[in-house]
């Protein structure tokens, strides 16, 4: 059964009351991790899930410490006292002793919001994604050159998935036309793609990053060819490998990256984006890089890195790549990373950045219920270091 919520739980203290779920990607892969109250603990995926727990049981050791302190009337050391969260822990325990808690480990999944009308994807940019014919499209073009298998072989397995799995994905969000330009057929449509891209590269997983590169570094291509963004723009990646062998500095590149996240807003792929780190203003926008972190790029002696955030709100591919995630793959669909990622491989000129990214599905919403996880976000961080 197709579902839209994850059923991963590890505890995590990355954001006060908000559920989150991490992919860790390498362009061609994912790694879902769930995150909820440390008040809901349950058996976790992630190497940091048994050093949670031990903070948990530290947390619980000092507070029963404190609570058998007062209840005998010793004064309690400040070096033992409980703090912040520990506070929390002592009152859930001493309620329980004394009053009991209410059960709330077998609650079930609660209804997920309504979604909202389907979106309509329009623009050039579109069918470079997917195409309804799946004929021309890049992703079925660079598939079927990295696995050598004729493109009308892999149109014809995605329709088959596509019509296999089609009354689930329709019941939680009916489409209105069974074309691409729907933003609920378009996600329909890449999860099946994907799904026979899995297939088709089945264990291999440096040619999935490959294959996922390559979608970005070809989009990027069809971009500047079709002039989907500014002259300017396009200049300034072109530089790179013109006859001047002109250096494309980080902030070189963000003018590019502004221009292409507005190309996929304008698509309506997504309806907002931000750039940069939301906690801090001077680190966002246009002011996303400064002139340190070209220094850390171009520099020859140094092996420094740089990390950018980008969050893309409501992706018209959200919910294939939630349920593909679901299933235990780590190969799921997504063309802003490995486009804004081909953009950052051009800096310092060819072969002198190495980028790498991941992704996160955010839930904004505080859910008292653990198994409630229902995202509109996917957040990437960017590292892009000096080979």
């Amino acid at each position: 059964q197709l579902v839209g919520a994850v059923c991963f739980v590890t505890p995590c203290i990355l954001s006060s009351r908000a559920m989150l779920a991490v992919s860790k990607t390498t362009a061609g892969g994912q790694k879902l991790i769930r995150l909820a109250d440390d008040s809901n603990l349950d058996h976790g995926l992630d190497d940091g899930t048994s050093e949670m727990i031990d903070c948990g049981g530290r947390r619980l050791f000092l507070s029963s410490l404190a609570a058998s302190s007062a209840l005998l009337g010793l004064p309690v050391s400040p070096a033992y006292a409980a703090k912040g969260a520990a506070e929390y822990d002592l009152e859930y325990y001493m309620r329980d002793l004394f009053m009991g808690n209410k059960l709330e480990g077998n609650l079930p999944v609660s209804n997920a919001p309504p979604p909202h009308p389907p979106r309509t994807l329009q623009g050039q940019l579109v069918p470079l994604l997917i195409d309804d014919e799946l004929e021309t499209c890049i992703a079925i073009q660079e598939l079927a050159q990295i696995t050598k298998t004729p493109i009308s072989i892999l149109a014809e397995q995605t329709r088959a998935v596509r019509t296999k799995v089609q009354p689930a994905f329709k019941s939680s969000h009916p489409w209105e036309d069974e074309l691409v330009r729907d933003e609920y057929f378009f996600d329909l449509t890449c999860y099946a793609f994907w799904r026979v891209a899995s297939a088709a590269i089945p264990t291999d997983y440096n040619k999935r990053d490959q294959f996922t590169r390559n979608i970005g570094r070809s989009l990027l291509n069809e971009i500047m060819s079709r002039g989907l963004i500014s002259k300017k723009s396009i200049d300034t990646l072109q530089s790179s490998s013109s006859s001047q062998k002109a250096i494309v500095s980080l902030t070189d590149t963000v003018p590019c990256i502004i221009e292409i996240l507005n190309l996929f807003q304008s698509t309506n792929y997504c309806t907002n984006y931000r750039l940069g780190d939301k906690n801090d203003e001077e680190r966002t926008g246009l002011g996303v890089f400064d002139s340190l972190d070209d220094e850390e790029i171009s520099s020859p002696s140094g092996g420094g890195s740089v990390n950018c955030l980008v969050s893309v709100f409501d992706p018209s591919t959200l919910g294939g790549a939630l349920q593909i995630t679901g299933e235990g793959s780590r190969f799921a669909p997504d063309f802003v990373g490995p486009t804004l990622a081909a953009v950052w491989e051009l800096v310092g000129g060819d072969g002198v950045a190495a980028v790498s990214f991941e992704s996160y599905f955010v839930d904004p919403v505080y859910r008292p219920n653990p198994k409630d996880f229902f995202p509109n976000e996917r957040f990437y961080q960017f590292t892009i270091a000096r080979k």
